[in-house]
C-alpha cells in the first residue's frame, strides 16, 4: 500500500488549516506542518487542544521560517518540512506539498489507488523556458540570469533600480552544475528516493547561495533539481491539485458556489479554497466520506476540466448581445448601464420645484414606479414604502456610492415589469444627471422653472431661477446637439399644471406598454 507524507505551508487561517489536516490523516500517513514564523499563534498548541490523539501523533511541526512571497524562505520552509520527514525516520512512497487554503477533493485511498498504478512517476510541472513560455506576465530568464537581493512587493524601487543596473552592465550569472533551469508550479507530489536526492543538493553550498537571489525560487528550485534528477520520461509535467490561473496571472480563488466545477476535475486537492468556503468544504467532505466507502473510478491522468470557466470568459471579456456581465465594463462611467436594455425615465428639476403632485400621479398608474431622489449625497431617498431596494439601505448610502450605475441597474432588476424613474435635483454633484443623459435608454423629462426673472416687488433680478435656468438650459442645449429625445415641462411658481403632469402621465403609460408588452428583458450572467 502507497505510503504518503504531507508538507502543509500555512500562516493564517488556523481552523481551516487543522480541518484539511484532518482530512489528510487517514491511517499511517504522516503530516509536517510549517507555521509561518510572522504569526504569533501557537498553531502547535492549538492542534493538540483540537485534533483528536490519533491524528495528532501523526502530526508533525517543522522550524518555523519568516516566509515572503517571492523570496528563498518559501524554499526554505519546503525544505525545513522535508528534513523533518527525513528525521522521522519512516519511509514514504511519495510526499505531497499543500498550502493551508488547499483542501481535498478525492478520498485518500483514491489518491492512493491512483499512485500505485503510476509508481514511479512524478508529478510536478518542469518546463523548460526556452521551448514553453509557462510564465503568464513578468519576469521570466531574469528570474535567474540576475541578482535579486530585495522584495519586489515591499522594496519595489530597489527591486526594479538593482535589476535594471545589471541589465545596463550585462551583468549575467551561470547556473551552478550545468543545471537547466525550469519553472512550474509550487505544488507538487514527488517520490521520497528523488526529494532525498534534492535534499542532499539543497545542502550544497553553491546552489543554495545561486537560488537565495533569484526571484520566486518555489517555482524554480524543486523543478530545476527534479529535472536533473529524473529522466523526462517520468516526469508527468503536471501535479496533482488543481488550480488556475486567470489572464492577469492571478490564481482562481473558490468559494461556496465551485462544488460542481471542483467536482468534476480529476485532481485530487483544490487550490485555493476561500478561508470562508465553509459550505464547499462541507460539500466536499460528504463526497470524500461517501466514496471512501465506494469504488470510486481512478482517473487515468489529472487533467483539468475548463469548459464552464472558459465559457465565462468569453462572456466575461468579450459579451454576449443581450447579455449583462456583472462586473464587466468597457465604459467605466456607465458601469452596468452598458447592459442594460430596459427603458426607464428620469425626472431632472431645479431644487424648488414641487414634484410630489408628479410623483403621486406617475405612481398612481399601474406599471410605472417612481422614486424619488435615489442619489440624495446623504440618504437613498426611495419615498415609496416598501419599495427600497434589499441590498442597499436607505441611511448607508456608501454601497451605492460605490458604482452608481450599478445600483440603478439592480433597482430596474428588482422592479422586472415596471418602468422605473427616479429624480435628480440639480445640481446633483454627482453627474448621474450626465451619464443618464447619454444613455439611449433613459426617458428623460426637464422640469425648468418659468422665465419670469424679476420677482413682482423689485427691480432685481431673481439669481436663483436665473442660476436653475442657466443650468436646466445647458442640458437642453446638450441634449439636442447629441439628438437625445426628452420631455420638457414648466413649473409656474415652482408648481406643474394638472395638464402638463396628465400628458407626461400618458407618455410615460404607452411607453411602458409598447415596451414590456413585447416581453423583453435584461438577461443576466
Amino acid at each position: 500500500m502507497v505510503k504518503l507524507g504531507f508538507i502543509l505551508l500555512a500562516h493564517n487561517e488556523p481552523a481551516n488549516l487543522l480541518r484539511l489536516i484532518s482530512r489528510l490523516v487517514v491511517k499511517d500517513e504522516l503530516v509536517v506542518v510549517h507555521w509561518d514564523k510572522k504569526n504569533p499563534l501557537d498553531v502547535q498548541a492549538l492542534a493538540k487542544e483540537t485534533l483528536a490523539a490519533n491524528i495528532q501523533e501523526r502530526v508533525l511541526f517543522a522550524r518555523r521560517v519568516a516566509v515572503d512571497w517571492g523570496r528563498w524562505s518559501v524554499v526554505e520552509a519546503t525544505l525545513a518540512g522535508l528534513e523533518v520527514l527525513e528525521s522521522s525516520g519512516e519511509d514514504f512512497n511519495y510526499v505531497v506539498l499543500l498550502s493551508g487554503s488547499d483542501y481535498l477533493i478525492k478520498p485518500i485511498n483514491t489518491l492512493k489507488g491512483f499512485l500505485a498504478q503510476h509508481d514511479g512517476k512524478e508529478y510536478i510541472e518542469c518546463v523548460d523556458p526556452d521551448v514553453d513560455p509557462w510564465v503568464v506576465q513578468g519576469l521570466v530568464k531574469e528570474r535567474f540570469l540576475h541578482h535579486h537581493w530585495f522584495s519586489w512587493r515591499d522594496q519595489r524601487t530597489l527591486f526594479e533600480w538593482t535589476l535594471r543596473t545589471q541589465k545596463k552592465l550585462g551583468l549575467k550569472r551561470k547556473v551552478p552544475d550545468n543545471l537547466q533551469p525550469h519553472f512550474g508550479s509550487q505544488w507538487w507530489v514527488l517520490t521520497w528516493q528523488t526529494l532525498r536526492q534534492v535534499l542532499a543538493m539543497s545542502r550544497r553550498k553553491r546552489i543554495r547561495r545561486f537560488f537565495k537571489t533569484t526571484w520566486v525560487p518555489d517555482e524554480l528550485f524543486f523543478q530545476t533539481l527534479v529535472a536533473a534528477i529524473v529522466g523526462k520520461e517520468n516526469i508527468t509535467g503536471s501535479g496533482l491539485t488543481f488550480y488556475h490561473f486567470t489572464h492577469e496571472g492571478r490564481p482562481l480563488v473558490f468559494y461556496n458556489d465551485h462544488f460542481e466545477f471542483l467536482a468534476r476535475q480529476d485532481h485530487f486537492f483544490a487550490r485555493k479554497l476561500s478561508p470562508h468556503a465553509t459550505e464547499l468544504r462541507n460539500q466536499l467532505d460528504a463526497v470524500t466520506d461517501a466514496s471512501a466507502s465506494t469504488n470510486l473510478a481512478i482517473p487515468a491522468v489529472a487533467s483539468k476540466h475548463l469548459d464552464s470557466y472558459q465559457h465565462f470568459i468569453a462572456v466575461q471579456w468579450r459579451g454576449m448581445p443581450g447579455k449583462r456581465v456583472i462586473g464587466r465594463q468597457v465604459d467605466a462611467w456607465y458601469g452596468d448601464l452598458e447592459w442594460n436594455n430596459t427603458p426607464y425615465f428620469v425626472i431632472l428639476s431645479y431644487s424648488d420645484a414641487d414634484l410630489e403632485p408628479l410623483r403621486n400621479a406617475l405612481n398612481a398608474i399601474n406599471g410605472l414606479c417612481c422614486y424619488g431622489e435615489l442619489f440624495h449625497g446623504g440618504h437613498v431617498d426611495y419615498a415609496l414604502p416598501g419599495k427600497a431596494h434589499p441590498f442597499y439601505p436607505e441611511h448607508s448610502p456608501a454601497l451605492r456610492d460605490m458604482k452608481r450605475p450599478n445600483f440603478l441597474v439592480d433597482l430596474i432588476q428588482a422592479n422586472p415589469d415596471q418602468l422605473v424613474g427616479f429624480v435628480v435635483r440639480l445640481p446633483s454633484g454627482n453627474e448621474m444627471e450626465k451619464i443618464v443623459l447619454f444613455d439611449p435608454q433613459a426617458n428623460v423629462v426637464m422640469v425648468s422653472p418659468d422665465e419670469h426673472y424679476l420677482s413682482e416687488d423689485s427691480d432685481k433680478l431673481d439669481w436663483s431661477c436665473a442660476f436653475d435656468n442657466m443650468i436646466m438650459g445647458d442640458h437642453i442645449a446638450e441634449a439636442r446637439r447629441t439628438g437625445k429625445n426628452f420631455y420638457h415641462l414648466k413649473a409656474i411658481n415652482h408648481v406643474i399644471s394638472s395638464d402638463s403632469i396628465n400628458h407626461l402621465t400618458g407618455h410615460l403609460s404607452a411607453l411602458h406598454s409598447n415596451f414590456f408588452k413585447t416581453g423583453l428583458k435584461l438577461n443576466v450572467i
